[in-house]
């Protein structure tokens, strides 16, 4: 039996995500995905060095996909994975210009969608909406929620 909550959480995320890629990927004539466009803005709006365990925590994914992904991504040229001095095991995470660009292009695509998908919506009910959500986060987690974004902007 399905849940209504969980089947439009997860039809909006898709769509959204659907969109952002297929609308980027034909600005770009490159295919790329909702997981590089997110690793990208993350590295972007990182102020401190990031690592694949970064990543790991703050996506909630898998140490095998994340590594598929910067894989793939340091093939295009989007990122490069650099050795620490101090710990030959950790490569640093760094965005290439290809990788910027990319930020640059998807970040107006993403704002666009976000200001559509938020149409009729009042700042009540965004906020609301909000604060459910990292509420479910909490109890599947067991700990507060942290974001890449303040969710509520």
């Amino acid at each position: 039996m399905q849940d209504k909550t969980i089947l439009l959480l997860n039809r909006v995320v898709h769509r959204f995500f659907r969109e952002l890629d297929n609308r980027t990927s034909q600005k770009l004539n490159e295919n790329i995905t909702g997981q590089n466009m997110m690793v990208i803005g993350y590295l972007a709006h990182s102020s401190e060095p990031v690592y694949q365990k970064d990543l790991e925590e703050h996506f909630s994914i898998r140490r095998s996909t994340v590594s598929k992904v910067l894989r793939l991504m340091e093939e295009k040229g989007m990122i490069e994975r650099r050795a620490v001095s101090a710990d030959a095991r950790l490569k640093q995470i760094l965005l290439m210009q290809r990788g910027r660009e990319i930020h640059q292009t998807s970040s107006k695509i993403f704002h666009d969608l976000t200001r559509k998908m938020y149409e009729g919506i009042s700042e009540q009910e965004k906020e609301a909406l909000c604060q459910i959500l990292e509420k479910m986060e909490k109890n599947l987690c067991g700990k507060e929620p942290f974001g890449f974004f303040d969710a509520c902007d």
